[in-house]
């Protein structure tokens, strides 16, 4: 596990990186400069196809696209950390990450490469450039929901671990669990709560990963070691 710390740790901060876009965008650019005063103006098709255009947007699903190769990254960490001390947790520890990874790309991907087809189709066909970008916009909403209720599961099953391991202070563990909450919340309603959540918590990860190396207990080692 020693080896999987650090890149853990900077898989972290490379989703706390890209939220920090996420709220750039959502606080400021997208009210500031892509029009959207409110949440209303998200379902006005013509200021979605504007700013699907617009570089914020090109980097925010950049961020997404990261966000899930670091979640394959943190997730196999994880498991490695408490496979021998909670063997059925870090199975759905894993799992949790993994469904996490696979929301982040295919909603990135639907961003970065979704976009080049969305400008093809609706510019060569102007009658279907609503239905398009309508579709793509649901699309991205359920792939969204998939990546956050993920990471929202994976949040909080790894406080569950850590707290009983006491690998992670237990402040950390706390807030994982408010954390994972908000991520939760978006398998029933959109509650962009997490934004906020999720940025904070992926950059203690972080800091926490890479400030303390990790020492896997041993079979028949009952004595928690810190991660």
């Amino acid at each position: 596990m020693d080896a999987l710390v650090r890149p853990a740790g900077i898989a972290a901060l490379v989703i706390c990186a890209a939220f920090a876009v996420h709220n750039l965008n959502g606080a400021w650019i997208e009210p500031t400069y892509l029009g959207f005063a409110g949440y209303g103006d998200y379902a006005d098709l013509a200021k979605l196809q504007g700013a699907s255009r617009a570089l914020p947007w090109l980097a925010s699903g950049l961020g997404h696209l990261f966000s899930g190769f670091a979640m394959v990254v943190l997730a196999l960490g994880a498991f490695a950390r408490f496979r021998a001390t909670r063997p059925a947790t870090a199975g759905l520890l894993v799992s949790a990450g993994l469904v996490a990874a696979v929301g982040f790309l295919l909603l990135g991907f639907s961003h970065v490469i979704g976009r080049q087809s969305l400008f093809l189709l609706g510019d060569r066909n102007p009658a279907m450039r609503d239905p398009l970008y309508a579709t793509a916009t649901f699309v991205r909403i359920l792939f969204n929901s998939l990546a956050q209720v993920g990471l929202g599961a994976f949040a909080m099953l790894l406080s569950a671990c850590a707290w009983r391991d006491r690998a992670l202070p237990r402040a950390f563990c706390g807030y994982g669990y408010l954390s994972g909450a908000a991520g939760l919340a978006m398998a029933f309603a959109y509650v962009p709560v997490y934004l906020y959540t999720v940025f904070l918590w992926s950059g203690w990860l972080g800091v926490l990963l890479l400030r303390r190396p990790a020492s896997v207990p041993q079979r028949g080692d009952p004595r928690p070691r810190a991660v």
